[in-house]
């Protein structure tokens, strides 16, 4: 299995929607900005990929552009990490055209990143997995880091501080107490 690196402050972190289009609606632009406003505090600089903001009709209709952010985000070299929109209910519709794509395959492999999301993403992990490349099932961008509060919940800020290089690798990972 290959391990991807933690994230440092500069590096870029592309937020995908590989199931639901949901970030791309007027009723979330406010995710939108806590989120991206928190990865920008990290130090982080926050790219959408073409197609995550296109809303939810959109994403739904077209499974390969979901699966071509996918791939373009590998194979920008500049980009060091992968953040999940939010879960859904089809995202293994993108599938064929990743785990048919001998090029995407070859990137996984060849250009390992930091990938984290959960739910629907959770086929993403398991494609991961067996392309060798050890992924966290654990924050997405809407519900986690785009937390309509002051700040992000405790739990998630503790454990969304793992995913960088300047924090220590936990040993156990306990659940919240909220």
């Amino acid at each position: 299995m290959s391990k991807p690196k933690r994230l440092k402050r500069g590096d870029k972190v592309a937020i995908i929607s590989l199931s639901k289009g949901l970030l791309g609606e007027k009723f979330v632009e406010h995710n939108l900005i806590f989120g991206k406003k928190r990865l920008e505090e990290y130090g982080l600089e926050v790219i959408f990929m073409p197609h995550a903001l296109k809303g939810i009709e959109y994403v739904a209709k077209h499974p390969e552009k979901r699966a071509e952010d996918l791939i373009h985000a590998f194979e920008d070299d500049s980009i060091k990490g992968i953040i999940c929109t939010i879960g859904g209910d089809d995202t293994y519709r993108t599938i064929p055209y990743l785990m048919e794509s001998e090029r995407f395959k070859q990137l996984v492999k060849g250009k390992p990143k930091l990938f984290t999301g959960f739910s629907d993403s959770t086929i993403n992990h398991l494609m991961f997995y067996r392309l060798g490349l050890t992924t966290y099932y654990g924050m997405s961008f809407i519900p986690d880091l785009g937390e309509i509060s002051d700040s992000m919940l405790a739990c998630t800020e503790t454990y969304f501080t793992s995913y960088l290089e300047s924090s220590e690798s936990y040993k156990v990972i306990k659940s919240s107490n909220v």
